[in-house]
């Protein structure tokens, strides 16, 4: 395994370098990095405008939108020697480095990482081709008062975990440790404690020029807002969260007939979910084919995706 430490705070940037030793390298790596305020979506929800004066980003992987600034660190892992939805193997460096300074942690749900309930961390991860990319966030001095103003939390997704607001269950990894740590001794720690107990050996950041036209299309607004399966209108409209997600289906009917489906939310999943959505045009909702949805929204089973289409 290959350590890289990032010393660039562009999100276009670092998410291109991270897309690019996924996609066009056979190695290990292990990264750590930060940017400047920015919110990041997953590669299945809905891009919103730029607001607060931050950058807007849109990542490969599913799950929800997280807030990076400069109080937060990011980590990466890519494998091609793990299997794909594997939270507690990937996560377990992290938890592990983070025990090591006197705070129990675990991995909780289907991808939090948390300290006596409250989270610290978020993860999200992505599979092709054998290829694993599992990338997280941790809280170390991020503005939560912030984050919670750009996240705009979905209520329905609030009230499934029965509380009020997204500030009220995450912490800062500042506020558990001895004032006197610093986030960049913090990195220091996470840096030597993988270094120490993985085999992993430090490399340089690459130098491609695929890096840069990654880095142009992050930074695109096509890339970022456009989205080919955008309706403008819709005649009905799903949504329920479950313990693997938050899960939207919105649906344009012709007389009896679904003639467009386009499927948001905040869940994961190995296949590309536009694959799915197709599965269903020209069907009508009492006659819709025996589908099973799991590659596409993990954890989820062909009665559950029925049952929500059929939902008046």
């Amino acid at each position: 395994m290959k350590y890289l430490r990032l010393t660039s705070t562009d999100p276009y940037y670092n998410l291109a370098v991270e897309e690019f030793l996924f996609r066009h390298t056979e190695e290990d790596f292990f990264l750590l990095w930060q940017n400047e305020p920015t919110v990041v979506i997953g590669k299945n929800q809905n891009a919103y405008a730029e607001e607060h004066g931050i950058h807007v980003c849109r990542r490969i992987t599913g799950g929800g939108a997280v807030y990076h600034d400069l109080g937060n660190i990011n980590y990466s892992v890519i494998s091609s020697n793990a299997s794909s939805l594997n939270y507690a193997c990937f996560a377990a460096p992290i938890l592990e480095a983070v025990s090591s300074l006197g705070l129990p942690c675990a991995l909780n749900g289907r991808n939090d990482l948390e300290i006596g309930g409250r989270k610290f961390s978020g993860n999200a991860q992505y599979t092709v081709g054998g290829r694993t990319l599992h990338h997280g966030t941790l809280l170390f001095d991020t503005e939560l008062s912030r984050m919670s103003e750009v996240l705009r939390v979905d209520k329905e997704k609030l009230a499934y975990k029965a509380v009020k607001s997204a500030s009220a269950r995450v912490v800062n990894l500042s506020e558990l440790l001895d004032p006197s740590q610093a986030l960049e001794e913090f990195m220091n720690h996470l840096e030597q404690y993988i270094l120490a107990n993985t085999g992993a050996t430090c490399a340089c950041p690459p130098v491609d020029e695929r890096i840069e036209r990654l880095r142009a299309r992050n930074a695109s607004p096509e890339w970022i807002f456009s989205d080919k399966r955008y309706l403008t209108e819709y005649s009905i409209a799903r949504k329920k969260k479950y313990p693997f997600g938050l899960v939207s289906l919105d649906i344009n009917m012709e007389k009896d007939q679904i003639r467009a489906l386009r499927i948001t939310g905040d869940f994961f999943g190995s296949l590309p979910i536009e694959e799915l959505e197709r599965c269903f045009i020209g069907h009508r909702l009492g006659d819709l084919p025996p589908i099973d949805p799991s590659p596409y929204i993990s954890g989820m089973s062909s009665s559950e995706l029925r049952a929500l289409l059929l939902t008046q």
